[in-house]
């Protein structure tokens, strides 16, 4: 029987966004509970942001001047900010939010500083370079202060329901193997975004989209889920160092170059001159470098074993003083094999990767969902950043996290205790251990295996209907297929056949939400590449996609101009992505 624990008035899952909407809750006097897979502040996506050499937060020149950072762009304005984010987003953007990223990241990162994070230097005219590790140690530091409860090695699997709003939710304890049931007035999903769909991605192990299932599961809706942002250059080989970003980190910060497998560069046979240059040198690369990128994998182009070459010339060897000093941290462990590696000649094979999720759970602007009591912070959450993130993830975590803690505890306060209904907490448990009780089926790891397949076949940085109603089609019945998992091992203590199958439960809803929407979106617009529609058309295609139920139906929200008209009619993608070029400039 799933056993019930404490009674809060806001549980947040998740440690990153999740810490942030924590300390808002608790400034507000809420019993607040942070449920977290790992140790509260060592694990998740924001541990691994610059992959924890330099990550960086976002902010106006204006604000960053104030705070005495950087004066180098103190004309700068919230409102101009807004403006950039709105066309980088291809018009997507929900407005009303990102109006609130732009007007507060300033006190964001001001408070975060007065907490004890340091910043290490500037990234561009609006990033502050930072370590993840730091600003983690400062947010559970203030909320442990604060009073907040932890709840670790813990894995949230569902919301409950009762009387037309949540009432708390299930998870289970790693440590002893016991599902549990806690009761809350509000909770806040900061889960983080759906990595695990996909063999090639850069994000954490245990990001796999348990929050944004786990909404749909229970009622709320999800927006955007076509928008996918790829890092382009992520390491496939060697596997030793599968999923590392430090490519991506030098090549943005100019060092090294992209050759095809006979040692020849390929951008510009994607990439009109002027895009090219966007590509090579702004926060545009991960976009249209992964666009290229996979063109000329698809082309056959690709390195032998997979990917394509990322190297750096031996000489001259002045060249390697630069980066050390640049990036002190690439002299140790694991970065020096790979550094140590590429200046003896060698090369990494790298692409594209899943990297950050545009979509997510559906909110508006205060955080809160279609759901009463459910609200939602940080990439779990849909629809900021439109069709493309250019902004940092970090600020959107601690922007988001700070307003849904803020209305999650003013939910609580104004809601009356709901009993946990018996009968739900059974029907969760029959589900959760059917496994347990099956035998002959297929294991976890063998349909983990055909999802990845079906991910990198259809899902990936260009799509075309006949891949994406395929994947529907085989996505549907891996569905089936995991109704009749079983396990090897009975015992529930750290049961990793166990926790396979719970994230699986959690990821093949978000890769059905995916191909569906991507499906529907019958253009190409940002990150979301449609070979059979190499175009962007704001003629028909201008609006949100929202999807709800397990059915999936969809709406379509039209995207709010704010002052800001996109230019009407249908365009070459390519020649959009100039045209967003010259509105910036």
């Amino acid at each position: 029987m799933i056993q019930i624990e404490k009674k809060y008035d806001v549980v947040v899952i998740g440690s990153g966004g999740g810490l942030r909407a924590a300390i808002s809750a608790a400034q507000q006097g809420a019993r607040t509970l942070v449920v977290c897979r790992g140790k509260v502040n060592r694990s998740g996506a924001t541990l691994l942001a610059g992959a924890n050499i330099s990550a960086d937060i976002a902010c106006d020149g204006a604000s960053l001047a104030r705070l005495g950072i950087s004066k180098g762009n103190e004309g700068d304005t919230p409102e101009r900010w807004f403006q950039d984010l709105v066309r980088e987003g291809f018009y997507l953007n929900n407005q009303e939010m990102l109006t609130l990223f732009t007007e507060t990241a300033g006190q964001r990162l001001e408070e975060l500083m007065c907490w004890g994070m340091k910043v290490q230097g500037m990234e561009g005219e609006r990033e502050v370079s930072v370590v993840g590790s730091d600003i983690l140690d400062a947010l559970y530091k203030k909320a442990k202060a604060l009073g907040v409860e932890f709840l670790s090695d813990t894995i949230f699997t569902d919301l409950i329901v009762d009387e037309g709003r949540v009432c708390g939710l299930t998870c289970l304890n790693l440590a002893n193997g016991q599902l549990q049931a806690i009761s809350a007035k509000a909770v806040v999903l900061a889960t983080g975004g759906a990595h695990g769909l996909f063999s090639e991605n850069s994000g954490s192990t245990d990001l796999c989209g348990e929050g944004q299932a786990a909404a749909l599961r229970a009622g709320a809706e999800l927006v955007d889920m076509e928008m996918i942002s790829f890092c382009p250059t992520v390491i496939c080989r060697p596997y030793m160092y599968k999923g590392n970003i430090l490519p991506y980190i030098l090549f943005s910060s100019g060092y090294g170059q992209l050759l095809n497998r006979i040692g020849k560069t390929f951008t510009s046979r994607y990439l009109s001159p002027k895009v090219e240059r966007l590509a090579l040198e702004s926060e545009w690369n991960k976009m249209l470098l992964s666009y290229a990128v996979q063109s000329e994998i698809n082309q056959g182009r690709g390195a032998r074993d997979g990917g394509v070459y990322y190297a750096i010339d031996r000489y001259p060897l002045q060249i390697w003083d630069e980066m050390y000093e640049e990036f002190p941290s690439l002299k140790q462990g694991l970065y020096k094999e790979m550094i140590d590696a590429l200046s003896q000649g060698s090369a990494l094979n790298v692409q594209p990767a899943a990297h950050y999720f545009e979509g997510g759970v559906w909110v508006a602007a205060d955080m809160s969902t279609s759901l009463p009591g459910l609200f939602a912070a940080g990439e779990c959450a849909g629809g900021m950043f439109g069709a493309n993130r250019v902004s940092s993830a970090i600020t959107e975590m601690l922007v988001e996290g700070a307003q849904a803690g803020l209305s999650a505890a003013a939910f609580a306060q104004g809601a009356e205790e709901i009993s946990l209904p018996r009968q739900q907490l059974d029907s969760l448990e029959e589900e959760l251990l059917a496994p347990f009780g099956n035998s002959g089926g297929p294991a976890p790891r063998q349909l983990r295996r055909r999802l990845h397949e079906i991910t990198a076949d259809s899902l990936m940085v260009i799509r075309s209907e006949a891949s994406l109603e395929r994947a529907l089609r085989d996505l549907d019945g891996l569905q089936g297929q995991l109704e009749k998992v079983s396990f090897a091992d009975s015992q529930r203590l750290y049961n990793r056949q166990w926790r396979e199958y719970l994230e699986l439960r959690a990821m093949i809803p978000c890769a059905r939400a995916i191909a569906r929407s991507a499906l529907l979106r019958r253009e190409s617009r940002g990150v979301h590449i449609r070979s059979d529609h190499f175009y962007t058309d704001n003629s028909q295609f201008l609006h949100n996609i929202v999807l709800s139920g397990t059915e999936l139906r969809e709406r379509c929200i039209p995207a709010a101009a704010a002052g800001i008209s996109p230019a009407s009619g249908r365009w070459g993608y390519t020649q959009y992505v100039e045209k967003i070029v010259e509105e910036l400039e």
